[in-house]
């Protein structure tokens, strides 16, 4: 598990964190949450992304939007280039600089808690992609009113995804999943419900009427992880909102997320997040 710790730190100092046409690769793509809300866009590549419970098969001019602290993870082919642009930001980045009726139609784009998908046309991606490279241009130039300008192109981008958004016959259609994204859909769905309780996998098997085999293997196939390694990560991810959030001790978190014991927390926690539980605690970020 890797930490976000630039978007977070990103966010915290300045309330915004962007990527344009963003090509570099990943040896092992993690599940993780943040802080704020993110705007996804696909440019080019093969690769699926979930979000909390659904999976959505990226075509050139997808976009999504999601709120950070919902657990996600892209998983791209290493077979053709993976390009992508994004913006993290913080709904107080913008607070101020847009009226509260406006503020809330914008910030509604992100309420959707397994994400939103929009399809851009080839007509209209020249003028989503200009939006990404202006935010990221003014962002690396840092000059004089650059904070201005950023929340002034970050609007704008707003806006036309919010006009696209209530033209509802343009967004993409329910995607047509195989069954294998079904059948993973049903096994993220029960993690999320069960995750804090000791299933085996047999049990998860039984639940679902499919075999432990095919369980295993559709789930590596399309999500990338193991189920055992999605689950750790799924109780990794909340153990940290617990910690910086609650005052309970480590060992009652451990208890409530259904670790075995503390050490085992513990020795996992510091393998999935890079520090230990009382480190990211005392810090709130990676290292």
């Amino acid at each position: 598990m890797i930490i976000h710790t630039p978007t977070n730190l990103a966010l915290r100092q300045l309330g915004i964190y962007v990527r344009a046409d963003a090509d570099d690769w990943q040896y092992s793509w993690p599940v993780h949450t943040h802080e704020g809300v993110e705007i996804y866009y696909f440019i080019r590549g093969n690769a699926n992304y979930i979000i909390g419970e659904n999976i959505y098969d990226l075509s050139p001019g997808d976009m999504l939007l999601f709120h950070g602290s919902t657990i996600h993870r892209v998983n791209p082919s290493k077979d053709v280039p993976y390009i992508r642009s994004y913006v993290n930001f913080t709904p107080s980045f913008l607070r101020e600089q847009v009226s509260g009726d406006m503020f809330g139609k914008l910030m509604s784009l992100f309420e959707s808690p397994n994400g939103m998908l929009i399809h851009w046309t080839p007509e209209e991606r020249e003028e989503m992609e200009t939006y990404f490279r202006s935010i990221h241009r003014e962002n690396e130039r840092e000059s004089f009113g650059y904070e201005l300008i950023l929340k002034t192109f970050l609007i704008q981008l707003l806006v036309a995804v919010y006009r696209k958004s209530k033209r509802l016959h343009e967004i993409a259609p329910a995607q047509q999943q195989s069954n294998s994204q079904a059948n993973v859909r049903r096994i993220l769905q029960y993690i999320n419900q069960h995750y804090t309780e000791n299933f085996s996998l047999m049990e998860l098997s039984k639940e679902l009427h499919l075999s432990k085999y095919y369980i295993c293997h559709c789930f590596k196939e399309v999500t990338g992880y193991t189920i055992n390694n999605y689950l750790t990560s799924k109780r990794i991810e909340e153990a940290k909102k617990m910690l910086v959030t609650t005052d309970e001790p480590v060992g009652l978190i451990s208890e409530r997320l259904g670790f075995n014991t503390a050490v085992h927390f513990s020795r996992s926690f510091k393998k999935y997040a890079g520090m230990s539980p009382q480190q990211y605690r005392k810090h709130g970020v990676g290292p």
